[in-house]
């Protein structure tokens, strides 16, 4: 009788304490993410640590009772969280893209919230120690003492280096291994473009630049996140650290001078003439009689084309948690021939004569089938060379000026295969003049002749017709 009483007591202590009993209760996936520059997560068996070795931060998370004291560990979370409450757009995001949209509650201006899944009327505005969240994401991780833990959201890191996050916002509600395999759908396509963009003939100039008025100041960017956006397109330019004198305006334009193409993040304010403010901003007169490739070409670019009604730009929102899908985008600006087939999301023409941006809805975001956790699949290619960069279709005039000159169209802000095109195609058209002009002399020769023939005919006999008189009465 006392072995029958001792084992269901045996049983329960193994139930409730032992470690095996434990693992399967919060059931945590067995394995170690670690990323660099960034972050790793270590699990145990009724614990994780995440390491944000940026910050120097160890976050703890446990699935029901709080561990002892672990070494480097200041803050715990119960996971599965259940609140989420966010002061950086690309939380949003990420919990978008995991499917966890419902979870956040809180915001720090839901108005802002570009994601048109998420019912904002049930998010409420963030305050300061709230209590009503389990963790809130922020840019800093003292922004809510405990509650806060820290999302970069500089452009220190590439895109694939700030995407990859999305691994430890998971380890949140215990989906490590589904953002891993997310991630790495979303690194194979950036990676398989990037590298058919590597047989280009003639790569693109193209610079990414930003006006700032307090104080003012010329920047060419040269950020790990802008560098190697442009780098995996095709695209260089002759910047490596940016501008010595980044006040001096005329220093700004001769160095942009050789650019096909210029991606602007400019906090512009004047929409619907953002163009002109553009050229304002940056001190070009005369735009379209520079002498300067993007310019004539009008090829100056922003990412805010995918917007909320109020005009909220989505590209904070989602476009860093799907990188490649931004450089699809881009190599769609720099080689339109490269895949005809897709449809820009975020980058749109700031030169074009409108402002076409697109505004979130169902017709382009489906909430039961998201494309933010949808990765297709890149076909490797090393056929792609490049191909003719189709031209602003709108009018010659430069939007928003007054002068109303025609657009300069001898210099071309393409790739050289565009300009060889051109070349061929003015030969073409050169060699058909002559041959027209030669079978326009040959037939003009021969009519000559035959008049001359009848006329000579007509001096030989048409003196008696001319003279006949008619005899019939």
């Amino acid at each position: 009788m006392r072995s029958n009483v001792a084992f269901p007591v045996a049983l329960t202590a193994l139930l409730c304490c032992g470690p095996h009993i434990v693992l399967g209760a919060c059931n945590f996936a067995k394995t170690t993410i670690s990323t660099s520059p960034g972050f790793n997560i270590v699990v145990s068996d009724n614990y994780k640590v995440l390491n944000d070795t940026t910050a120097n931060i160890a976050y703890g998370l446990y699935c029901d009772s709080q561990p002892g004291n672990i070494n480097g560990v200041t803050r715990w979370f119960k996971v599965p969280v259940d609140s989420v409450g966010t002061r950086i757009p690309v939380a949003s995001g990420f919990l978008e893209a995991l499917g966890q949209r419902s979870k956040l509650v809180a915001a720090d201006f839901p108005a802002n919230l570009t994601n048109i899944c998420i019912d904002k009327s049930k998010v409420k505005t963030l305050g300061d120690s709230d209590t009503s969240v389990n963790v809130v994401f922020s840019n800093s991780a003292s922004s809510d003492e405990s509650k806060s833990v820290r999302l970069p959201s500089d452009d220190s890191l590439t895109p694939l280096q700030r995407a990859e996050w999305i691994k430890f916002v998971a380890a949140f509600f215990n989906l490590e291994e589904q953002a891993s395999t997310l991630f790495d759908s979303i690194s194979a396509a950036y990676t398989c473009h990037a590298d058919n963009m590597r047989y280009l003939k003639r790569a693109p100039h193209a610079y990414w630049v930003e006006y700032m008025d307090s104080p003012t100041t010329y920047q060419i960017i040269t950020s790990a996140y802008q560098k190697n956006l442009l780098a995996s397109a095709g695209a260089t330019n002759a910047s490596t650290d940016g501008l010595a004198d980044n006040t001096n305006v005329a220093a700004f334009q001769a160095a942009v001078k050789d650019a096909d193409f210029v991606f602007d993040q400019t906090q512009l304010k004047k929409f619907g003439q953002r163009i002109t403010e553009w050229y304002s901003d940056f001190g070009y007169k005369d735009p379209q009689n520079q002498g300067v490739s993007f310019l004539s070409q009008r090829n100056i670019w922003r990412t805010d084309k995918y917007t909320s009604k109020s005009g909220v730009s989505n590209y904070p929102e989602f476009a860093y948690v799907r990188p490649d899908l931004v450089l699809q985008d881009l190599i769609s600006v720099l080689e339109p021939t490269y895949d005809r087939t897709h449809a820009q999301r975020w980058f749109f023409r700031l030169g074009g004569t409108t402002e076409d941006t697109t505004v979130i809805s169902a017709s382009n975001y489906d909430c039961a089938k998201p494309w933010m956790s949808v990765v297709d699949k890149c076909t490797a290619r090393k056929d792609f060379s490049g191909g003719d960069v189709e031209e602003d279709p709108s009018s010659a005039t430069s939007p928003g000026s007054n002068n109303g000159n025609k657009e300069d169209n001898s210099t071309d802000g393409g790739s050289s295969s565009s300009r060889a095109g051109k070349i061929a195609g003015g030969v073409i058209g050169g060699i058909a003049i002559i041959v027209l002009a030669i079978v326009a002399t040959h037939y003009y020769n021969r009519h000559r002749r035959r008049a001359r023939a009848r006329a000579l005919s007509e001096t030989a006999f048409g003196s008696e017709s001319i003279g006949l008189r008619n005899t019939r009465h």
